[in-house]
């Protein structure tokens, strides 16, 4: 009876054991506690500008504002994580591979949640460490050219622009309302020209 459980008994518990050990780390089971991809199809900042495109008076999307940042001021009606940023360089930036500075800042105490700097080839994302942000709270978004290659046409960047775009303010979409706006370096500010496409990515 011995020999029968250490040569057949006994292994088969092991195997099961290991199997069962293995299983309950694998992506996707119940236990996985991997976060949720970082999605970039179709954002609420995305939705948001193209909503506002169609509708608003005289809007326009245009490659404008020679500053070096352009910025905007956001909340949200629940409370959300930012994994990723879209943004659209200029050819030459992009060709001489120059980076832009991206900021996340809580627009109240003006603390810095995230800095980066990061290159962009047309339009593309880039995964950035989850940044948690509160329902309610306003917070600024901001991409800051480090270099023009002497030319300030180079700070330009796409925008949404719409006729007396300061009066439209608020912007509200889905959850999502965008408070204000912001160009400035080398210039400005100049206050609620329009809407920057700075596209910030939810979780």
């Amino acid at each position: 009876m011995k020999k029968l459980i250490y040569k057949k008994i006994l292994p088969l518990c092991i195997v099961l054991c290991a199997i069962l050990i293995i299983g309950s780390g694998c992506p996707g089971s119940p236990s996985s506690t991997m976060p949720p991809p970082c999605d970039t199809t179709n954002s609420m900042f995305k939705q948001l500008y193209l909503t506002k495109l169609a509708n608003l008076p005289g809007a326009q999307d245009l490659n404008t504002m020679d500053l070096l940042t352009h910025e905007y001021t956001f909340s949200v009606n629940s409370n959300k994580n930012i994994c990723g940023i879209g943004y659209k360089a200029l050819p030459a930036i992009a060709a001489a591979s120059v980076p832009y500075t991206i900021e996340i800042v809580n627009a109240t105490t003006s603390t810095v949640l995230y800095s980066g700097n990061h290159l962009f080839n047309g339009v593309n994302y880039i995964n950035i460490t989850t940044v948690p942000i509160t329902s309610g709270q306003q917070y600024k978004v901001k991409r800051t050219l480090t270099n023009n290659l002497g030319n300030i046409g180079n700070n330009i960047g796409r925008c949404l622009t719409a006729t007396s775009f300061a009066t439209q303010l608020p912007l509200t979409n889905n959850g999502l309302t965008i408070h204000a706006t912001n160009a400035y370096g080398q210039g400005g500010p100049v206050p609620n020209f329009g809407l920057p496409f700075i596209d910030i990515v939810f979780q």
